[in-house]
C-alpha cells in the first residue's frame, strides 16, 4: 500500500486522536547508563480529502493526493466523527526514527512505550499516536570500510546491517566487539481534520 493510502487509513483507524501532545514522553535513560549516539529521523506528510460519509454505517470515502478513492470503516472508538464533512481535508504526518546508544552491560534496557491521546468530545478531530520499541544488541564486529555492523540481537541470531546515515557510520566507528547498544525505533502519526476550504 502506498504511504498516502496508509496515512489516510490511519487517520480513522487510529481513532482521530488529539493533537498537541508530545510524540513520546517515555523511554529516556540517565546519562550514567548510556553514552548517547545518533538519532536518524524521517518525516512524511500526506493529505486526503473526505468525499462522503455514512454516519450510520460509519464509513468514510477518502480521495488521496493521487486521486485514488479509499473507503475506511470507522470503529466506535473514534470520537467526533459527526463533525467530519465532505470536502474536509485530512492531513497525516508520519515520523519514524532510530536512535542508538552504548549501554553499560549491567544497566537495564530502556523502557518501551506507546501513547495515544484522543480528541475531547466536541473538538475538531485531530491528533497523534506514537509507539516506541527498544532492543539491546551485542556488537560482534564493525567494518568501517563497508559501513556494516554485525550484532547479536534478542533472537540470539547474528545479523549484519549496512549503515547509510553518516551519523550512524560515525557512531559505529566508536564501537568495539562486546559493546552493548540500545537501539530504539519510534514511529508516530499526527493527524488533523481541517474544514473544507471556502
Amino acid at each position: 500500500m502506498k504511504p498516502a493510502h496508509c496515512a489516510a487509513v490511519a487517520v480513522f483507524v487510529l481513532a482521530l486522536t488529539a493533537a498537541g501532545t508530545p510524540l513520546l514522553a517515555q523511554g529516556a535513560a540517565t546519562a550514567t547508563d548510556q553514552q548517547a549516539g545518533p538519532v536518524v529521523t524521517e518525516t512524511r506528510t500526506t493529505t486526503a480529502t473526505v468525499e462522503t460519509i455514512d454516519q450510520e454505517k460509519r464509513t468514510v470515502l477518502l480521495r488521496t493526493g493521487d486521486g485514488t478513492l479509499l473507503t475506511v470503516q470507522v470503529g466506535p472508538e473514534v470520537r467526533n466523527l459527526a463533525q467530519v464533512r465532505p470536502g474536509d481535508r485530512v492531513t497525516a504526518t508520519y515520523r519514524e526514527s532510530v536512535a542508538a546508544a552504548i549501554s553499560r552491560p549491567d544497566s537495564p534496557p530502556l523502557t518501551a512505550g506507546a501513547s495515544v491521546t484522543r480528541a475531547v468530545e466536541g473538538e475538531r478531530p485531530a491528533g497523534e499516536t506514537a509507539q516506541e520499541v527498544t532492543a539491546r544488541v551485542r556488537i560482534l564486529a564493525v567494518d568501517t570500510r563497508a559501513n556494516t555492523v554485525t550484532f547479536l540481537g534478542p533472537s540470539g541470531l547474528p545479523r549484519i546491517i549496512a549503515l547509510r546515515d553518516p551519523g550512524m557510520q560515525r557512531f559505529a566507528a566508536t564501537l568495539q566487539p562486546g559493546d552493548d547498544v540500545d537501539v530504539t525505533y519510534t514511529e508516530a502519526l499526527a493527524i488533523r481534520v481541517d474544514p473544507a476550504p471556502r
